[in-house]
């Protein structure tokens, strides 16, 4: 039993046959390179969805970093305010100080101006 094979038409007309190990060999190949190239319609698929996804990471990557960035904008914002309010705390605390000194020592006068203006009003 064996196979032949034929080949295109000859411009003398004539049928060339081809031996049944070369018409293996060729149709091996020609699966052989269909497959290939599903394989590498694949692989540039996949490719593509590689890509896809990493720029997808990348924009969450910038993302987070612009979010991390704020946070710490407003982190030291607020570490300056803070700073702001203990320094104006502290000047108002001193303010009161002066303000408690000033109204004890008054109070103190006040009182000596007014003992030593009662006793020289009930001495005389």
């Amino acid at each position: 039993m064996g196979l032949t094979a034929s080949s295109q038409v000859d411009t003398s007309k004539l049928v060339k046959c081809l031996p049944v190990t070369t018409v293996r060999q060729i149709i091996k190949d020609l699966l052989s390179g269909d497959s290939a190239k599903l394989q590498l319609q694949l692989t540039e698929s996949q490719l593509i969805e590689t890509e896809k996804k990493l720029h997808l990471k990348d924009s969450i990557i910038n993302a987070m970093k612009s979010k991390e960035i704020n946070y710490l904008t407003i982190q030291e914002y607020n570490k300056e305010q803070i700073n702001l309010l203990n320094t104006y705390s502290t000047k108002v605390e001193n303010d009161l100080k002066k303000e408690g000194r000033k109204n004890t020592v008054r109070s103190v006068i006040q009182s000596t101006l007014l003992l030593s203006l009662t006793f020289l009003l009930t001495k005389k």
